[in-house]
């Protein structure tokens, strides 16, 4: 593969699985808040055993959850800004961009 293709295909991956993953964090959360005062009464109750598994998604991609979204967003704003020249570097040097240098 070229790096271009590689480059793409970074792009498109890397946003739907900072948004699944964020998906994810918050459905557990929320499923643990809704069922944390159900009454258990049998000892293979299924609503313990989901609350289980979402308190090790979160255990497992809580701390990896924020790092994953800042560089899926600092990528994203990187591609935006070099796809529209918005880089800050002109390429000039200082006598092409006449700039007067005074002692």
């Amino acid at each position: 593969m070229t790096d271009k293709k590689i480059n793409k295909f970074t792009a498109l991956v890397s946003l739907p699985v900072s948004a699944l993953l964020l998906i994810l964090t918050l459905m557990s959360a929320y499923y643990i808040a809704a069922e944390s005062t159900h009454e258990c009464h049998e000892e293979d109750c299924p609503v313990c055993a989901t609350l289980e598994v979402c308190e090790a998604v979160l255990n497992r991609i809580g701390s990896v959850l924020p790092f994953v979204c800042m560089a899926s967003l600092v990528y994203i704003i990187m591609a935006i800004s070099v796809k529209t020249g918005m880089t800050g570097v002109t390429g000039l040097s200082i006598v092409e961009e006449k700039i007067r240098m005074n002692n």
